[in-house]
């Protein structure tokens, strides 16, 4: 490391192996979340990213363009998107939803309740959802939301909105303290996952900090 306090990692061009050792870990992140892997599938996708902010643009922007692109070939309408979410996500999900002009549906938490229902969620859900946030290690309270229940409910319903999972808090938890916990790429309507690496054990490591946009080819699916 010591060796490499002068290199620029973000350059590629100028420091090729950089971008080697980028991925390299995404492919070790998408093994660790289930990434689907063998005939049929190529590598893990993914990108590093300066800090989660970066991480969640990118992932708000992927939603909203797979969307676009859909609509267009359907013929309809590109006004008007939006992104179901919870009112106690990072401030960086709203901050992406006004710079990309993508409404915010909200589902609100209650005295009760911190994190989203998913009955509420899916019912949010109309043609102009690009997506689902579902957060893995919610801010206030550190709280996984039931990813696997919203996935259920969109598949019962037979609704292909995809689903961005911030695991920013959890992503490098969930896996070694409760692994049998699905809320990765084992559920067929999460698309992307971003994950932090400085939010694990108060480590103060930038080299590979954030990584958003790790995704299923099956349905383009992504690791940031």
């Amino acid at each position: 490391m010591a060796e490499s306090f002068s290199k620029n990692f973000i350059d590629y061009e100028e420091y090729p192996q950089s971008a080697d050792i980028q991925n390299r870990c995404v492919n070790m992140i998408g093994r660790l979340f289930n990434a689907p892997t063998g005939e049929g599938h190529i590598a893990a996708v993914g990108t590093s990213c300066v800090g989660s902010s970066e991480a969640i643009m990118l992932a708000v922007l992927a939603m909203k363009r797979r969307w676009k692109n859909a609509r267009k070939a359907a013929g309809k309408s590109t006004e008007h998107p939006n992104i179901v979410m919870s009112s106690a996500v990072q401030v960086c999900w709203e901050k992406a939803a006004r710079y990309f002009e993508v409404d915010e549906k909200l589902v609100y938490c209650t005295p009760e309740r911190y994190v989203i229902d998913p009955e509420e969620t899916v019912a949010l859900v109309d043609e102009n959802t690009i997506g689902i946030c579902c957060i893995l290690g919610t801010t206030y309270t550190g709280e996984y939301e039931d990813v696997k229940a919203v996935n259920d409910l969109l598949v019962k319903k037979g609704l292909h909105t995809p689903i961005h999972v911030d695991a920013a808090s959890g992503g490098f938890v969930a896996p070694f303290v409760v692994p049998d916990l699905e809320w990765d790429f084992r559920l067929e309507r999460v698309a992307s996952i971003n994950v932090s690496g400085h939010k694990v054990d108060l480590s103060s490591s930038h080299t590979f900090r954030d990584l958003c946009c790790l995704a299923q080819p099956s349905f383009h699916k992504t690791v940031c």
